[in-house]
């Protein structure tokens, strides 16, 4: 029998952060608090902590026209599934500011169970979902 998952006041985590490479490490470090909170196992941790990195470097590198405004990291547990999402507030274009790459979206869809992507006048959203089990078993 599997332990509840989420039985913690912690069902939700809000992080604001400016956008810069070095943020990451700040989000990953409070994903896995929070997880750990939840009780998630390490294997869904360690998926959803590369996922959201991906999906805040891409908010990170693809507005062209980025404001002043920090990235929004929100993450929701509900029904045994864990929801995190990524909003930045610039309008992103087709071109890359660098050549490489190309792989984050295939991995995050590989990771995760959903991955919507909400493209806006006032910036792009990135979803990510998956239900989770128990690290604790009885």
């Amino acid at each position: 029998m599997q332990t509840q998952l989420g039985t913690t006041q912690a069902s939700s985590l809000r992080l604001r952060v400016q956008a810069r490479p070095e943020s990451a490490k700040l989000i990953r470090e409070r994903l896995y608090l929070w997880l750990e909170e939840l009780g998630a196992a390490a294997d869904l941790a360690f998926d959803f902590s590369l996922a959201v990195t991906e999906a805040f470097a891409n908010a990170v590198e693809h507005p062209h026209h980025p404001t002043g405004r920090p990235i929004e990291v929100d993450g929701d547990f509900a029904d045994s599934t864990v929801t995190m999402t990524v909003r930045d507030f610039g309008s992103w274009g087709d071109s890359r500011q660098r050549e490489e790459g190309g792989y984050g979206f295939p991995m995050m869809r590989r990771l995760m169970d959903e991955v919507e992507i909400d493209p806006g006048a006032d910036g792009t959203s990135i979803t990510l979902r998956r239900r989770v089990t128990s690290r604790h078993n009885d």
